[in-house]
């Protein structure tokens, strides 16, 4: 007899088969193609699929993002050193680097706005949407110069106020995507903003409300809590080692 043909399987099915295997592959601009073509298919993502998501747009910006620094470090070099030409050539690749920068970042804001938050329930899918908005805003004011650094600190401004607005109302306040969420708006505001009082205050905020919470919770909300609490409690100790303990 002869092998039974196998049906073929849903488009968003086989995105996310492909997607799991870049990701293992680390063929993270490959993982992106999968995961837009899982957000296009149209059905709601998954917490596990929104997860894939943020980490395939993560590494395939991650190298970048390194680069971005190594080229302005060199291109800084060399013209200390009066190497002209050498810091030109420098500068024409820094700007390639920033074009894919900035090529992601776009992609990935277009299918949150465009896809993914206008059919977003409220509560936890929503407010990481919203996060992954602002964290993107982020990464272009990082890069950017001018007034397109500007307006994506605007802009960062503006989303994770929404998002924090949007935690407060349906998550508590030990949920990994609201101190996820509290984490990356401290870095933004300490990192981007060079604004230490607010960094602090909001990693404060979260991380004292959050432990006070947990006791007597369950242990598996202690166990999900506490990767980004230790990040928290890191990044307190050195922007305010004397206020925070």
């Amino acid at each position: 007899m002869g092998r039974r043909k196998q049906a073929s399987l849903p488009p968003e099915e086989e995105a996310i088969i492909l997607a799991n295997v870049a990701e293992r592959a680390e063929r993270y601009d490959d993982m992106v193609e999968y995961m837009k073509d899982r957000v296009k298919a149209g059905k709601a993502l998954s917490r596990e699929e929104r997860e894939m998501l943020a980490a395939a747009f993560k590494g395939a910006m991650s190298n970048r993002r390194l680069a971005v620094r190594v080229c302005k470090s060199i291109q800084s070099q060399e013209e200390e050193a009066d190497k002209e030409k050498n810091a030109a050539l420098t500068s024409g690749y820094l700007t390639k680097v920033r074009l894919e920068l900035q090529g992601l970042c776009i992609q990935i804001l277009e299918l949150i706005e465009g896809i993914l938050l206008p059919k977003a329930e409220n509560g936890e899918p929503m407010v990481f949407y919203k996060k992954l908005q602002a964290d993107y805003y982020r990464y272009l004011a990082e890069f950017l110069e001018g007034d397109g650094h500007k307006e994506a600190v605007a802009s960062a401004i503006e989303v994770y106020a929404d998002a924090t607005a949007e935690a407060e109302r349906h998550l508590m306040v030990t949920h990994p995507v609201r101190l996820g969420l509290a984490l990356n708006y401290a870095v933004f505001q300490q990192v981007i903003r060079k604004d230490d009082s607010s960094a602090v205050r909001i990693a404060k905020d979260a991380y004292l409300s959050a432990v006070r919470a947990l006791e007597g919770m369950p242990q598996e909300a202690v166990r999900d809590a506490h990767p980004i609490l230790a990040l928290l409690q890191e990044n307190l100790q050195v922007w305010s080692p004397e206020g925070f303990s």
